[in-house]
């Protein structure tokens, strides 16, 4: 059976794009999406590995990890100053990607889910600083990984694609220049937290602070919430709608992971979605 790796995380911006073109270049991984990819999308898994990436799934992988012995999920965790403050996207450097509302939301989702043995999760702060570790770390915990090159050496062999180095900004040795970059972004960060709250506590929680004395570095900084990510409020009939398509979801993904029913279920799915995208 195909292992699948499906890369999720704590938030937009939180590393994923990264994780994803490490382990397509460092790794032998036959089956892998260019860039984001849903869980949901069908696949004929006739490869010995399968990598995908959607950072926003963490609220929904806990069903699919469920009816799937073969899927393994790495969840990617940023400080969420840090992922809130980022908005080096080459598509919109004018705009940030996430907010702390969605942080919260991600997070509560990936922290249920962190006793599970297929639930690998991984700071972006050591990914940046220690990557070969991370490496060594990921092959421990999934010992079906081969490996091509070492993570430091990754911008020596990548061919991301587009949208990926658009995501990435370009292709470059890692190096951890990210980490604190909340302090270039002071006002927005205090209007985040005017929004949405203290952090302090989840913060201490983590490990990125050992008290709350870093709150002195936001005194006297005017609140600014200029470019900053507004989600739709939903009506709870809406959340009751998506959390019954997610477990009608999760039965189909069960039932194309069944050696007798992948490919014919991926030939059924395909035409569907093909008709729906030539309407």
């Amino acid at each position: 059976m195909t292992h699948r790796i499906h890369i999720v995380g704590c938030s937009p911006r939180s590393g994923t794009t990264l994780l994803n073109e490490l382990m397509v270049t460092c790794f032998e991984i036959g089956g892998y999406a260019e860039h984001e990819q849903s869980i949901y999308k069908p696949y004929d898994y006739s490869d010995e590995i399968l990598l995908t990436k959607y950072p926003l799934q963490t609220t929904v992988i806990a069903p699919f990890l469920a009816v799937d012995p073969a899927l393994w999920v790495i969840y990617l965790l940023r400080d969420p100053r840090d992922a809130v403050s980022s908005r080096s996207h080459r598509k919109d450097t004018r705009r940030y990607w996430s907010n702390l509302g969605l942080w919260r939301e991600l997070h509560g989702a990936g922290t249920r889910l962190m006793r599970h043995p297929r639930f690998l999760t991984v700071r972006y702060e050591d990914l940046v600083s220690d990557p070969d570790a991370v490496q060594r770390s990921l092959m421990e915990r999934m010992p079906f990984l081969r490996l091509r090159h070492p993570f430091s050496e990754f911008h020596r062999h990548a061919r991301p694609s587009q949208d990926s180095l658009d995501a990435l900004g370009s292709l470059r040795p890692i190096d951890p220049g990210s980490v604190g970059n909340w302090r270039q972004h002071k006002p927005h960060l205090a209007a985040q937290m005017a929004k949405y709250g203290d952090i302090s506590d989840l913060l201490i929680e983590l490990g990125y602070e050992k008290d709350k004395a870093w709150l002195a570095e936001l005194e006297g900084v005017t609140p600014d919430d200029s470019g900053a990510l507004v989600l739709p409020a939903r009506p709870w009939y809406w959340h009751l709608g998506k959390r019954l398509d997610l477990y009608w979801r999760a039965a189909v993904y069960w039932l194309t992971r069944q050696p007798a029913l992948t490919r014919p279920l991926y030939k059924l799915r395909t035409r569907r979605r093909q008709r729906k995208s030539s309407r």
